[in-house]
């Protein structure tokens, strides 16, 4: 793999990363009583998604994206010794990581434009 794609798989991961802790904090703030922070966490993840796909021209920079999601969520919705925790096991928790998974799944999966199903 050339150096130029490793960096952008990094960059992605790095991107997918950001968006996963940025949600991990906002998912549960309400928005005039409605799940604002969740749509926008939601949002954030599957938009950092797709733009790795896309720049990346294949299914590997939504699945670099989507890995560096994943680690940060699953880290922030384990309890520390503390007691904290971030992602609560709440109906809103695991809309959030369920959710960010499924649109995960479909960035990765979902067919290019060009047909090439190999890639």
């Amino acid at each position: 793999m050339p150096a130029s794609r490793l960096l952008l798989h990094g960059l992605a991961a790095g991107a997918g990363a950001l968006a996963g802790v940025l949600g991990s904090f906002v998912h549960a703030l309400p928005t005039a009583g409605l799940p604002g922070g969740l749509l926008c966490a939601l949002v954030l993840s599957v938009a950092v998604f797709a733009t790795a796909r896309l720049v990346a021209a294949s299914r590997s920079g939504a699945a670099a994206a989507a890995a560096g999601w994943l680690l940060p969520v699953l880290l922030l919705s384990a309890p520390r010794a503390e007691g904290d925790l971030v992602v609560a096991g709440s109906g809103v928790g695991y809309t959030w990581l369920l959710g960010g998974t499924l649109l995960a799944g479909l960035a990765i999966g979902w067919p290019s434009a060009r047909g090439d199903v190999g890639r």
